[in-house]
């Protein structure tokens, strides 16, 4: 698997709008290629996909979430502009990266529908205004249109969702884009099928591609009832502490160091044996690591560990979380796979 491959795939699964609620999309792409790869695959009454080898060994779930962060048409003004509420729960996107932002409207109509977000521009707030702290309910989306005629026109209403839009680009070293959160996990899930295939590696492995995660891990609670796994790999965005000029009091973590091993985040701590285990293994094999104790950070990982399952999660390192320029390095995608099939084929012997 090359980095062209890597990066085609995530590209392919970015272009496909996939905010919380509307996963549909994503879940049937994912599907497709799954079943082409020995996993049969079924998508349960509220949209989790499961991919599942009958294969030998401990039973593994891989966990990745579908869903992305977005916004949701909450009110139309008279004059055609737009009024959004975000998507999520806790960690809501950071409205001081929004102004100028393209957004892509989910519309019954199929259209491609853009608009972009829009803020007083500093001739306009003048030389105070500029220094106020941006606040997310001071900004709008502009659609093109002066009237709500024009804008339900479009296919946009009351409730409409939109993601980021923006084409993933490879800048030097690292891949730029949107939605890398968890568009990385399903490119990893997939990818890893590829080379079990290729390798004739026949674990007995679920994978589970959730939905909901961002406003709350909704899909993971319901996937997580439905399991009896020996052991759960959450895959996901990790935070990273490598960017200046901000002092990071307990972040080491960083690009091109490989995946990242969380130890705790926000709301449990993560199964030792499981973590001492990948540690030692990935020592064995030479594969590069980082841990970490994660804040305002939480995963599907924590609905697993509730129900009972040993869980770790796994993240890529990730700069500019939820925004539309999220970062990572194709290098530390390659060392989660390749960890990722240390583990199952360890698991064999």
């Amino acid at each position: 698997m090359t980095t062209i491959d890597i990066l085609n795939l995530l590209s392919e699964l970015v272009d496909i709008a996939g905010p919380v609620g509307r996963e549909e999309a994503v879940q049937h792409f994912l599907a497709s290629k799954w079943e082409k790869l020995n996993f049969k695959t079924e998508i349960d009454k509220i949209g989790n996909l499961y991919g599942r080898m009958n294969g030998k060994g401990p039973h593994w779930a891989i966990v990745s979430h579908s869903d992305t962060i977005g916004f949701i048409v909450q009110q139309i003004l008279a004059n055609g502009f737009l009024k959004m509420a975000f998507n999520t729960a806790a960690t809501t996107p950071d409205a001081r990266f929004l102004a100028g932002s393209t957004l892509r409207f989910l519309t019954n109509n199929s259209k491609n529908i853009l608009g972009y977000f829009g803020l007083r521009s500093g001739h306009l707030a003048g030389i105070e205004g500029k220094k106020k702290a941006v606040l997310f309910d001071d900004m709008f989306v502009d659609v093109g249109v002066s009237s709500i005629k024009e804008v339900t026109d479009l296919g946009i209403d009351i409730g409409t969702p939109a993601v980021f839009y923006s084409s993933v680009q490879q800048i030097q070293n690292n891949i730029v884009g949107p939605s890398m959160d968890n568009r990385v996990g399903s490119t990893i899930q997939t990818i890893l099928a590829q080379n079990l295939k290729q390798n004739n590696i026949q674990p007995n492995l679920t994978l589970i591609s959730t939905v909901q995660e961002e406003i709350g891990m909704k899909g993971a609670a319901a996937a997580a009832n439905r399991g009896d796994f020996d052991g759960v790999i959450n895959l996901d965005v990790g935070l990273t502490g490598d960017i200046p000029p901000s002092k990071n009091d307990y972040l080491s973590t960083k690009l091109g160091s490989g995946p990242i091993l969380v130890v705790k985040d926000f709301s449990i701590h993560y199964s030792h044996s499981l973590f001492t285990m990948i540690a030692k293994l990935a020592a064995q094999e030479n594969l590069p690591f980082q841990r970490a104790v994660f804040k305002n950070y939480n995963t599907d990982g924590m609905y697993f560990f509730m129900n009972g399952q040993p869980t770790i999660t796994i993240s890529v390192p990730c700069r500019y979380t939820h925004t539309n320029f999220e970062t990572i390095k194709v290098s530390d995608v390659l060392h989660t796979i390749n960890l990722l099939e240390a583990v199952l084929s360890a698991s064999l012997t």
